[in-house]
């Protein structure tokens, strides 16, 4: 990806930038900056690893959400599509906690698919409408399975907050145990998006929006959306 893309979403204010930390360096870090001082502020800094991903090597992809005023209200960054479940950082999350086994399974058995994991997800809690924000980086698994390729979207958060993510399809996988992480105050649960279902598992009225986004992601990449109808 050489150039970066965007859509506007107006419940929120915000345009959605659909980048890689070398396209748009520079809004790369401020995306990366505004996790840190997320993530400091909850204590929970070790979560981010911010000197182990900032030089972006790790990261395929990242959507940083833009307010009229420019200033960056949130964010997501991808990683893979992976060749080897070791690959994950899922595996440290769990590290000690049970379910390990089971999340290398629901991991590896799907590798051969395509799995691309979302990370560093945030919203700031000032934005004008944070829920709405929360709303708009949920609904980024057809730009990242089209962009990417792959068929199943991971990720990993907090039970809450994957509930919320869950109108755009995705599912908690009640196979693999829940996790203490960052640490025993959090309990971490493993979500999918599969491109096979999430059309028939999204809530009606979001999975609208999904289709009416893909069509202006299809104008920056030609058939983005289509193969999740």
């Amino acid at each position: 990806m050489s150039e970066p893309m965007s859509v506007f979403d107006a419940a929120s204010g915000c345009h959605l930038v659909l980048g890689t930390p070398r396209s748009v360096p520079e809004l790369w870090t401020r995306y990366l900056d505004g996790a840190r001082d997320l993530y400091a502020a909850h204590g929970v800094s070790a979560a981010l690893d911010h000197d182990a991903v900032v030089d972006g090597d790790s990261t395929t992809l990242f959507y940083a959400a833009v307010d009229r005023a420019g200033v960056v209200r949130g964010g997501h960054r991808a990683q893979g599509p992976y060749l080897d479940v070791r690959d994950s950082h899922a595996l440290v999350e769990w590290s000690g906690n049970d379910g390990r086994d089971e999340l290398i399974a629901a991991v590896r058995s799907r590798l051969a698919h395509g799995v691309v994991e979302m990370k560093t997800a945030w919203v700031d809690p000032t934005a004008d409408d944070p829920s709405a924000v929360s709303a708009l980086l949920a609904r980024v698994a057809v730009p990242t399975m089209r962009t990417t390729g792959a068929r199943f979207i991971m990720a990993t958060a907090a039970e809450h907050v994957l509930r919320r993510w869950s109108s755009s399809g995705g599912r908690v996988d009640k196979r693999v145990p829940a996790a203490s992480y960052p640490d025993e105050r959090y309990r971490t649960s493993l979500m999918w998006w599969d491109r096979e279902t999430m059309g028939r598992l999204a809530e009606p009225a979001v999975w609208r929006q999904i289709r009416e986004e893909a069509c202006v992601w299809e104008g920056f990449g030609g058939e983005m959306g289509r193969s999740v109808a």
